[in-house]
């Protein structure tokens, strides 16, 4: 298994700074990834071993060998399609069916996007656990981001705010307004451990959703996430009088076309943890969806 390896140049306003102190403000180390690399990885500097306490100098080069990750005994490698939009040694971008599951359920008898990563992970001879950035449900579909290992995850989840994620969802009926904030809290419902509710208890959530087409019975939207809440868009697009297509938990009319509800991650724009890249990704709305506008 290929170990991680990171280097950077010590900058001239950076002279004098102890090592570890450049770890932990120039690398945005957090306090874990510091003891890992402690532990078990390597700190060199200009190709030497150094103490963590002795003064940089101005081009300096400190290197960062982290240690191999433990997976844990709940996911297993497991064969299966995986549709690769993106890949560097810091990250992956998925585009997700609907109908899989990001993560194995409890009695592991399914399939999950977790299982084929460590099968793909096995057969690149990469030696990290699961980091999933961005999570979407099971019967939703499109892109979602994945760190190949726990520094890059340590990053992208730092800036998880900056990761701006769009939806698509076809929603039954006609949404009266082209565009419009939902900007309502969302908790459990009582005696449910599945199904959210808006109510006055729950967290602050706020949904953005634009109107981009109308059909005879539906309209599909546009919507962006303000707040990152369980089931958020099912809810407040429920709320406003419009369910998501096939989304029964909320009131939506279950179709035999749709696997769950139409709801598509199309969408994702963020800054590369490492190299500070712009990068956006586009995934193309599920041929399904074709059908609602033949519906009558």
């Amino acid at each position: 298994m290929k170990p991680l390896v990171k280097a950077w140049h010590v900058p001239e306003e950076w002279d004098g700074c102890s090592v570890k102190a450049f770890l932990f403000e120039y690398g945005r180390f957090s306090r874990q990834i510091f003891k890992r690399v402690k532990e078990a990885g390597k700190v060199l500097v200009n190709e030497g071993s150094s103490e963590l306490w002795k003064p940089l100098r101005t081009g300096d080069v400190v290197t960062v060998c982290f240690p191999e990750e433990e997976r844990g005994g709940r996911i297993f490698p497991e064969e299966g399609p995986l549709s690769i939009v993106y890949e560097d040694e810091d990250l992956l971008v998925l585009d997700k069916p609907a109908g899989v599951a990001v993560i194995p359920s409890i009695d592991r008898t399914q399939t999950s996007i977790a299982n084929r990563l460590l099968g793909y992970y096995d057969k690149q001879g990469i030696s990290s656990t699961i980091h999933i950035v961005t999570r979407l449900d099971k019967d939703t579909s499109g892109l979602m981001v994945v760190a190949k290992h726990a520094y890059s995850h340590m990053l992208l989840t730092k800036e998880q705010k900056q990761i701006d994620r769009r939806y698509k969802a076809i929603v039954h009926g006609l949404v009266l307004h082209d565009k419009g904030l939902i900007n309502e809290p969302i908790a459990r419902m009582e005696g449910s451990i599945i199904r959210r509710t808006v109510s006055k208890e729950g967290k602050p959530s706020q949904t953005i959703y634009h109107t981009e087409e109308r059909y005879n019975h539906y309209s599909l939207v546009e919507l962006e996430l303000l707040t990152g809440r369980t089931h958020q868009i099912r809810v407040h697009m429920a709320h406003l009088g419009n369910p998501l297509a096939g989304d029964s938990l909320y009131g939506g009319k279950e179709m035999s076309f749709l696997q769950g509800q139409a709801l598509h991650c199309h969408q994702v724009k963020f800054l590369h943890p490492w190299t500070n890249e712009k990068l956006r990704f586009i995934s193309e709305l599920p041929e399904s969806w074709r059908n609602f506008k033949k519906r009558p």
